[in-house]
C-alpha cells in the first residue's frame, strides 16, 4: 500500500511537472514572440514557409525586412516591407502575375488585460505596383461559392490595417480584348474610397455607394443620330442584417432610369450563376425608365423621317414611363415579368393618357417565354378629328409610309440573303399573345368632330387573340347632334362581340321633330339588326316614315309624297336600302323613292328648284334612265325622260321622249 501511494505521488508529480512545463512553454513563446517576434517572423522562415505550403508558383523580392521596435513592456511597433516583391499564383479559375514596387507597413501593438490587443497605426498599409496581369481560365474548375460577406465583415475587422494601395496597369486578359485601367484604394477604420475607370467608391461598414464617371457609352447601338451615354449614374447598397437592397440611377439622355433591388446574404453563400439565384433575384427588382418630354426627345434623337411622332400625338408634348416587375408565377421555374407603359400627353385641344400593361411569363432556366398578355387601358383620351365633309365619305385611312417602306426595306434585304442549302432555317417559334383593351369611365376617350355637335363619348372593353376579336364590346355613351338638318339623340348604342358568333347590336335612337319623337330600337346581328320604329303621338309605320322623309304624316302629304313614303316602307323591308342612307335622303334634296319589285328598279326624284325636279333610276347593273320634270302649274306637268334599252340583236340604244300629264288630286 505504501508502495502504491510513493508511485502515486510521483505519477501525480510528472503530470504536474508536464503541465507545468507546457504553460512555461506557451509563457516563453508568446514573451519571445511579443519582445522579439522576428525569431518566427523574418525573410528567410517566410521563403521556407511559402516552398513548404506551395500557395504560389512562384515568388522573389529584391529587399525584404521585418523589423520591430520596444516602446514599454506591453507595447511594441512593427515595421519594414519589401522591394520588388513579385508573385505568381495558379488557381482552379485565374492565373494571376504581379510585381509590386513597393510594400510598407508601420503599426504600433499593444496589449491591456481589459482590452486585449489593439493597435495604432503610423502609417497605412502601403502598397505599388506597375504589373498586374489576371487571367480567367476558359474552363474552371468547380468551386464552392466565396463567402462574400465573411469577407467583407473580415475588412472591417480590427486586425485590417489602414490600406493604401495603388495598381497601375492592371490588365484583365480577356479573349476578345484585354481590359486595362488602374485602381487606387485607400481604408481607414470607418470608411473605404476606392477608383478605377473613372468609377469612385465610398464605402462603410454598412452602405456602399459608386459613382460612374460622367459618361458611359451605352453597350448597344440604338440607331439615333448619335451614340447614346448614361451619365449622373449611382448605385448605392445597404447591408443590412439579412438582405441588401440596392438603388440604382442614372440618366441616359432625357430618359430617367432607376432599379431597385434586394440581394439575401444567404443566397450569396451559393452559386451566383445559377437559375436559382437569378429567380430571386428578378423577383426582388424592380426599374422604371421616365421621358419627361417625348416628343423633344424623339425629334433630337431619332434620325429622319422616324423623328416625327405619328398623328395625333405629333401635335402633343409628354411624358412616357415604363415600369418593369416581376411576381411569382404557377411554374416554380418561372416568373411572371410585368411591364406597364404609361403615356401622358397633350396638346391645345387634345389629350391622351393612357396605360399599357403586358404580362410576359419567363422560364428561367432556358430563357424562353410563354403566352403574352398585353392590356390597353385608355385612361383620358381626348382627339380632334379633322374637319369633314357631310356630303362626302369621309377620307380613307392611309397607312405611314415611312413605316410601310421600312418594311418593304426589310423583306428585301432578306430575300437577298442567301441560306447554305446544308443549313435548314428554324423557324421561329410562334408568341400567342392576348391583348385586352379598356377605356371604361365618363372621361375614358373623348373623340371631337365637325359632324357632331357634342363630344362623343365611347367605352370599350375587348379581348383579342389571334387577332381577332374574341369578347367584349364597344358602346357610345348618350349625346345629341344634328345630321342633315334632323335632330339626332342617340340615347344608348351598344356593340357586343362573343365568338364565334358574330358582332350583336342594341341601340336606341331618337329623331327629335318638331312634333313628333320617333324612336328607333335596333337588336340582333350587325350584318342585318331587327328595328322597330315607335313614335309620341303614336303614328302608323307609313306615316312615320312621312314624318322622317318630310316632317308631317301622309295626310298632310300630297300625292306622290304619299306614294314615296309608302315606297320607303316597302325598300327598307326588303333591305334595298339602309336607314343610314333613308336619314340621308330626308335632309338632301332628293324628293321620293320609288321601287319597282318586277324590275328591281329604284329610282329618285331630286329638287332643282321650285318648279323643277330630277328623276333618276338604275338596278344592280347602274343607272339605265334619267328625266327632268317642269310643273307647268294646276297639275299640269312636262317630262322629258331618256332610257337605255337592248336591242334584238345584244346592242344597246337609247329611248328618248317627251311627256305632257295632267294629275287630277281626289
Amino acid at each position: 500500500m505504501q508502495m502504491f501511494k510513493q508511485i502515486l505521488k510521483r505519477l501525480s508529480l510528472i503530470i504536474t511537472g508536464f503541465i507545468g512545463l507546457i504553460l512555461i512553454a506557451v509563457i516563453v513563446i508568446f514573451v519571445t514572440f511579443f519582445y522579439n517576434p522576428t525569431i518566427f517572423i523574418n525573410p528567410k522562415n517566410l521563403d521556407y514557409a511559402l516552398k513548404k505550403t506551395s500557395v504560389l508558383k512562384s515568388w522573389s523580392w529584391k529587399s525584404a525586412a521585418i523589423n520591430h521596435q520596444w516602446i514599454a513592456w506591453n507595447k511594441r511597433r512593427f515595421y519594414g516591407g519589401f522591394q520588388d516583391l513579385c508573385l505568381v499564383y495558379d488557381s482552379p479559375d485565374v492565373n494571376v502575375d504581379t510585381c509590386m514596387e513597393k510594400v510598407s507597413w508601420n503599426v504600433e501593438l499593444n496589449w491591456t488585460r481589459a482590452l486585449g490587443f489593439k493597435y495604432d497605426i503610423y502609417e497605412p498599409l502601403i502598397v505599388e505596383s506597375s504589373k498586374l496581369k489576371v487571367g480567367p481560365k476558359d474552363n474552371p474548375k468547380e468551386t464552392p461559392p466565396p463567402d462574400i460577406m465573411s469577407y467583407w465583415k473580415v475588412l472591417w475587422s480590427p486586425l485590417v490595417p489602414d490600406l493604401n494601395i495603388h495598381f497601375a496597369k492592371i490588365e484583365i486578359l480577356k479573349k476578345e480584348k484585354p481590359l486595362v485601367f488602374d485602381l487606387q484604394l485607400k481604408k481607414d477604420p470607418d470608411n473605404l474610397y476606392a477608383e478605377a475607370m473613372g468609377f469612385n467608391l465610398h464605402a462603410t461598414e454598412n452602405k456602399i455607394t459608386v459613382i460612374a464617371p460622367k459618361k458611359v457609352l451605352l453597350p448597344f447601338d440604338m440607331k439615333t443620330k448619335y451614340p447614346l451615354y448614361f451619365s449622373e449614374v449611382k448605385v448605392e447598397a445597404l447591408i443590412q442584417k439579412t438582405d441588401i437592397p440596392v438603388i440604382a440611377t442614372a440618366k441616359l439622355e432625357s430618359a430617367v432610369l432607376k432599379i431597385n433591388t434586394k440581394i439575401s446574404q444567404a443566397s450569396l453563400k451559393e452559386d451566383l450563376s445559377k437559375p436559382k439565384f437569378f429567380r430571386q433575384v428578378m423577383l426582388d427588382t424592380s426599374a422604371s425608365i421616365e421621358i419627361e418630354k417625348l416628343k423633344s426627345a424623339v425629334t433630337d434623337l431619332v434620325r429622319p423621317p422616324f423623328n416625327i411622332l405619328p398623328a395625333p400625338i405629333n401635335a402633343m408634348e409628354g411624358s412616357l414611363k415604363i415600369i418593369l416587375s416581376a411576381d411569382e408565377a404557377k411554374d416554380y421555374n418561372s416568373v411572371l415579368l410585368k411591364v406597364r407603359t404609361e403615356l401622358d400627353m397633350a396638346g391645345p385641344k387634345q389629350e391622351l393618357k393612357l396605360a399599357l400593361n403586358s404580362e410576359i411569363p419567363f422560364k428561367v432556366s432556358d430563357k424562353s417565354i410563354g403566352a403574352v398578355t398585353v392590356g390597353l387601358e385608355l385612361q383620358k383620351v381626348n382627339i380632334l378629328l379633322p374637319q369633314l365633309s357631310r356630303t362626302r365619305l369621309p377620307p380613307q385611312l392611309i397607312p405611314d409610309s415611312r413605316f410601310k417602306n421600312s418594311v418593304k426595306i426589310v423583306h428585301e434585304n432578306l430575300n437577298e440573303k442567301k441560306i447554305p442549302p446544308k443549313v435548314k432555317k428554324v423557324p421561329a417559334k410562334k408568341i400567342d399573345v392576348t391583348m385586352r383593351l379598356q377605356a371604361l369611365g365618363e372621361n375614358a376617350l373623348h373623340i371631337n368632330t365637325n359632324l357632331l355637335d357634342e363630344v362623343l363619348k365611347i367605352n370599350f372593353d375587348l379581348e383579342i387573340a389571334d387577332g381577332k376579336i374574341v369578347k367584349g364590346f364597344v358602346q357610345a355613351l348618350p349625346f345629341k347632334t344634328t345630321v342633315f338638318k334632323r335632330k339626332l339623340i342617340v340615347q344608348s348604342v351598344r356593340f357586343v362581340f362573343n365568338a364565334p358568333l358574330g358582332p350583336q347590336i342594341f341601340a336606341k335612337i331618337q329623331f327629335n321633330l318638331p312634333e313628333y319623337l320617333i324612336t328607333l330600337d335596333l337588336e340582333g346581328p350587325l350584318s342585318k339588326p331587327r328595328q322597330v320604329f315607335s313614335s309620341v303621338p303614336a303614328l302608323p309605320i307609313d306615316d312615320i316614315y312621312a314624318v322622317i322623309l318630310f316632317g308631317r304624316p301622309l295626310e298632310g302629304l300630297d300625292p306622290e309624297d304619299k306614294a314615296s313614303a309608302r315606297n320607303t316602307n316597302q325598300i327598307l323591308s326588303q333591305g334595298i336600302l339602309s336607314l343610314a342612307v333613308l336619314y340621308y335622303f330626308a335632309g338632301s334634296p332628293v324628293e321620293s323613292l320609288g321601287y319597282n319589285p318586277t324590275s328591281n328598279e329604284l329610282s329618285a326624284h331630286i329638287g332643282l328648284g321650285s318648279k323643277n325636279s330630277l328623276r333618276v333610276g338604275g338596278t344592280g347593273n347602274g343607272l339605265n334612265s334619267a328625266g327632268i320634270r317642269r310643273s307647268l302649274g294646276k297639275g299640269w306637268y312636262i317630262d322629258s325622260s331618256v332610257q337605255k334599252a337592248t336591242t334584238t340583236n345584244g346592242t344597246h340604244a337609247g329611248d328618248y321622249g317627251v311627256l305632257l300629264e295632267r294629275i287630277i288630286s281626289y
